[in-house]
């Protein structure tokens, strides 16, 4: 059996979201390098670049083909759909988004044709899905294109407010919904929903403040640490603070 591979979707885009223009600039090919380290450490296993031609993605290992889609949202949907339905998808892959860092073995969480995060929460109602990782296992390659396709479909179609952020992780509840933990049959295939809390975290507010004093943060005991909106402003620094300890210990 061929080792997991990690993908994580990457293009130069203009910030549309209100969070990305308070953010301002940020490294996102040195965000790749740090992600793609975590892995190569918690999981042994090596991080590929979803692009087009033309973007510099660090040195790393990329799968490249020609994009149409103009914004971002859409944009990750096409490219995830391409890798989907390319002969480069030959091995059990998880998608994780570049502003995130893997501290433990993602290898578990493999369970039916996708495994999505969901949050199920009430206060979640109207977002309930975090695009920020997901399970594509080689086995299920037909029926994970197939669904792709039609969350690309949905998503070109919804209103705009969602087209500059959030359709990727809607065109996706439309399809699978309603949300609940566990496996279910969902638009053709079995879809794992797994509780995000379970296995994500955004970097909390006292590691915030430890980086910034000096201080050692201390590390959720969740395999994947998400750095969303201004947040990755701490990102480079929770990286270098995870030296010389093994991120990859797990």
């Amino acid at each position: 059996m061929r080792p997991m591979r990690v993908v994580s979707p990457y293009r130069p885009f203009e910030p549309e979201s209100p969070a990305h223009r308070r953010l301002g600039p940020f490294d996102w090919v040195a965000a790749l390098r740090m992600l793609a380290d975590t892995v190569r450490r918690s999981n042994g296993c090596e991080t590929m670049a979803l692009t087009d031609e033309a973007a510099h993605v660090g040195g790393l290992p990329a799968f490249r083909r020609p994009t149409a889609e103009p914004r971002l949202m859409l944009w990750i949907l096409e490219a995830s759909l391409g890798y989907l339905r390319s002969d480069a998808f030959d091995r059990d892959t998880v998608m994780v988004s570049p502003d995130n860092l893997v501290l433990g073995d993602l290898r578990h969480h493999f369970a039916g044709d996708l495994g999505i995060l969901v949050r199920t929460r009430e206060k979640y109602h109207n977002r309930p899905i975090l695009n920020a990782v997901q399970w594509w296992p080689v086995a299920s390659k037909a029926a994970l294109a197939g669904f792709y396709a039609r969350a690309l479909d949905e998503a070109r179609g919804l209103h705009e407010s969602l087209i500059r952020w959030g359709a990727d992780s809607e065109s996706l509840r439309i399809l699978v919904a309603p949300i609940a933990c566990g496996v279910h049959r969902r638009a053709g295939l079995d879809v794992a929903m797994i509780e995000a809390v379970t296995v994500l975290h955004s970097i909390p507010d006292r590691t915030a403040l430890d980086l910034g004093t000096g201080r050692r943060p201390r590390f959720p005991p969740v395999p994947v640490i998400d750095f969303k909106g201004e947040r990755k402003r701490h990102m480079a620094a929770f990286y270098a603070a995870l030296r010389p300890s093994a991120a990859g210990a797990a």
